[in-house]
């Protein structure tokens, strides 16, 4: 009998990403984590979970979801946050990113930046003027950014960032 599912499971490498993309988007080192735990999780240790090479307990699970203050669904990723059915593509403004970027240092700017390029050097695209994002590419920015796809949408609206309007 096959049984079919309506759902995407996390996998172990899914749940790391979406670990470090929490620690990232606060801006938060290694470091920081054992602080701000108080020591009860090591710097080395949260990089291990990082890394997936480390099994995550339950318990460890719901710590780390506490001290990002979110819910364990979302740390072990909540994948229909991301509606993942297939948004449309965008076309992003790569100048207006390269403009922003000339005189706002926000770290979410330089993240957006360095996927962009990352995907231009896989798609050998070197125009450098525009790059259309694509269904996969909302889903890894929902986690990088820790933001739902409304949210990343609203905010790439908000910056001017998108050639084509936003639903």
């Amino acid at each position: 009998m096959t049984k079919t599912t309506h759902f995407i499971q996390p996998t172990n490498a899914s749940v790391a990403l979406r670990i470090r993309a929490l620690r990232k988007a606060r801006g938060w080192t290694l470091h920081d984590v054992e602080n701000r735990s108080s020591g009860s999780i090591k710097a080395v240790v949260m990089g291990s979970y990082e890394r997936g090479s480390r099994a995550l307990s339950l318990a460890r699970s719901i710590e780390i979801a506490d001290l990002f203050g979110i819910p364990i669904a979302n740390l072990l990723g909540d994948f229909s946050r991301t509606e993942a059915v297939n948004p449309e593509s965008l076309t992003m403004d790569q100048r207006r990113l390269a403009e922003l970027m000339k005189f706002d240092p926000d770290v979410k700017l330089r993240n957006l930046q360095s996927y962009i390029s990352a995907i231009a050097a896989r798609r050998s695209d070197w125009n450098g003027e525009v790059m259309t994002l694509r269904a996969s590419d909302f889903d890894t920015l929902t986690l990088l950014f820790a933001l739902t796809l409304p949210e990343l949408k609203a905010w790439l609206a908000e910056n001017h960032l998108a050639l084509i309007s936003l639903k």
